[in-house]
């Protein structure tokens, strides 16, 4: 295995684990709460008590697979990314999908307002940026909101698929003037952008098969 140059400094601290009487859900409007949330059972309950379509939620659970696998790799080159965080934002990144496919709303931002007060700061941001990507985030630090980030780029529906594949998928689904096109475009080579500089610390290819033929 390549070794990093340098290891990337941690996003954030690990959460505090929480005190087992917290560990409840109570309600807050028509969505469930469950105070200090960030184990994989509490948040795969959470998608249970909003009934998270099936196809979402196994979208979210490849996601987390795709981030984990990520994250464990770049743990073992001196990086010290918080896998408990990595996975809980992961799962919980779509929460506000299915809510928004009739409204129009940013599903990220929907989500990380439905996750205030019942997960730590952290999880919403990663919720709230998941689908935002800056030349500036590229050019900084790699962080576990920008690793989930590009993880979701990884998979279309329910299947890992290359970030150029996902885009092709994207332009022809949204892509309805010129000008989508070329915003399209222009996240693309972003994220091509970050794909490099996350790889360049791996010893595998971003289309190889230790990713690709990753499954649920």
């Amino acid at each position: 295995m390549v070794r990093c140059a340098a290891p990337f400094p941690p996003c954030s601290p690990p959460p505090t684990e929480p005190d087992e009487a917290h560990l409840h859900f109570m309600t807050k409007g028509q969505f469930p709460i469950v105070t200090n949330m960030h184990s994989r059972k509490q948040c795969l309950e959470y998608l249970d008590k909003i009934d998270m379509p099936r196809h979402i939620r196994r979208h979210s659970m490849l996601v987390a697979k795709v981030a984990l696998f990520l994250c464990e790799l770049l743990n073992r080159n001196g990086s010290n990314f918080d896998l408990d965080l990595v996975e809980t934002g992961a799962l919980l990144h779509d929460v506000g999908k299915e809510p928004t496919l009739a409204t129009g709303h940013d599903h990220a931002q929907v989500g990380a307002e439905m996750l205030v007060g019942i997960v730590a700061p952290a999880v919403v941001r990663i919720v709230r940026e998941h689908i935002l990507l800056e030349p500036v985030q590229v050019e900084g630090p790699l962080t576990e909101s920008i690793l989930v980030n590009y993880s979701d780029k990884r998979v279309m529906h329910e299947q890992v698929v290359s970030v150029q594949a996902r885009y092709n998928d994207l332009i022809a689904r949204y892509a309805k003037t010129p000008f989508h096109r070329q915003r399209l475009l222009e996240k693309l080579k972003l994220y091509l952008a970050l794909e490099e500089k996350i790889f360049s610390h791996l010893a595998i290819d971003p289309q190889g098969p230790e990713i690709m033929e990753l499954k649920l």
